[in-house]
């Protein structure tokens, strides 16, 4: 075995087999409990220690949900039982269970849309990183190369990537463990050591960190890295796994900024992690807007895709009624039919303005009164077309119009 003290435990391996074998099923079992939206994490590592580090750091970010570990030296999980997290970062550099089928099990798990972070430092030359069609089908970002095992910290960066947000200049430390990898054909370097070998890179689905992040400390108890290295998992998750809004809109058209949103009943898009997406609400017909519920509040709604969010798009009804003349004055009553509380405006070139308040949903009756050229033709002829327009806002919300035709007159 090169490089990382394991063989020394071996015998601790055997007598936990079963037991080890027990806690992972039950693992497995558990992802039902997961909050719906929050991530879900698998540490897959082969020293029964587990990465407990590791495990407490992704566990306190806010959008993961439920963090796992495996021992890979005794069992070796499907691609059925991987497809129940978000993202597997794969841990170790030698006695694994069943090397190609790990590996095997992880390139399934790519296909079928998982996200893989390998640790590694299991690529160093010689064996140890998983085999199978991880290695034939070219998944690793890093080729294998040769264990340097130099202290290092972090260096210079692509502070652009979404893979290093949260991420600083030399935040990351690796006492030893660390390799001389190479980037694989089609893989990206997004960061570097300090001295300047490869750090972590991406390819496709996969991301690599060319450290060992399990639990190991050297002769004087101290850990063999530190740094936020949980930062790295969590940004994979959110890189790669489409972060969905769902709409409910029910009386008018909800559109996006961005993504393609347009409907007018339910409707849902997915946006990568921290997309900026302006919703906007339309009114159909016969309705008016009094804003969003949800993820957004009030007539505007300006979201961050920062995790799964879901609004509502609230509309009332607003539809004209009944007109009732008053043939003694030349005057009528234009019912309107409010669907909430709100103000009510009537206007036009030949009516005069009047508004009214309605204090909760019902019929609001607006008076129409005529005037200048309209008032003239009532009195000479004892009828007058006016076209009025009506202007509702509801309260808290947008203002939706509406027009009516109304012939008055004036009994003889």
């Amino acid at each position: 075995m090169s490089g990382h003290e394991g063989a020394s435990i071996a015998p601790m391996r055997i007598v936990l087999a079963l037991l080890a074998a027990l806690v992972a099923c039950c693992f497995f079992s558990a992802q039902a409990q997961a909050a719906p939206g929050a991530y879900r994490v698998l540490l897959a590592e082969v020293y029964e220690e587990g990465a407990k580090r590791l495990q407490a750091q992704v566990a306190a970010f806010p959008d993961v949900a439920q963090v796992d570990l495996v021992n890979t030296s005794v069992v070796t999980p499907t691609a059925a039982e991987l497809r129940a997290y978000d993202v597997v970062v794969s841990i170790g550099d030698s006695d694994y269970a069943d090397q190609e089928g790990w590996g095997n099990s992880l390139a399934d798990y790519v296909d079928a849309g998982g996200i893989v972070v390998q640790a590694t430092y299991d690529t160093w030359d010689g064996g140890g990183a998983p085999t199978g069609r991880w290695e034939s089908g070219g998944y690793a970002p890093f080729i294998p190369g040769d264990n340097v095992n130099n202290s290092t910290t972090l260096g210079a960066f692509d502070a652009s990537s979404p893979l290093m947000q949260g991420v600083a200049p030399g935040s990351l430390f690796t006492e030893e463990y660390n390799t001389e990898n190479e980037p694989a054909p089609g893989a990206t370097v997004v960061a570097n050591w300090a001295d300047g070998r490869p750090a972590i890179a991406v390819k496709g689905r996969a991301v690599s960190i060319s450290a060992f992040i399990g639990d190991h400390y050297d002769s004087l108890g101290e850990p063999a890295w530190t740094g936020n290295y949980g930062q790295i998992v969590v940004n994979a998750a959110r890189t790669f796994t489409s972060q969905p809004l769902t709409v409910v809109s029910s009386g008018g058209t909800v559109t996006s900024s961005v993504g393609g949103i347009n409907c007018g009943s339910v409707c849902a898009a997915g946006f990568a992690y921290g997309t900026q997406v302006g919703l906007t609400a339309v009114a159909s017909k016969g309705f008016a807007f009094t804003g969003f519920t949800g993820a957004c509040t009030g007539t505007a709604c300006a979201l961050t895709m920062d995790g799964p969010k879901a609004v509502t798009a609230n509309f009332t009804s607003f539809k004209a009624g009944k007109v009732k003349l008053n043939k003694k004055k030349g005057t009528a009553l234009l019912t309107i039919k409010a669907g909430a509380a709100g103000k009510l405006v009537a206007s036009g070139k030949k009516i005069k303005k009047r508004s009214k308040t309605a204090k909760a949903a019902g019929n609001v009756k607006l008076p129409i009164v005529p005037k200048g050229k309209a008032l003239k033709a009532l009195k000479a002829n004892g009828k007058a077309k006016v076209k009025v327009k009506v202007v509702y806002t509801p309260t808290g919300g947008t203002t939706s119009t509406l027009t009516r035709k109304i012939q008055l007159k004036l009994a003889d």
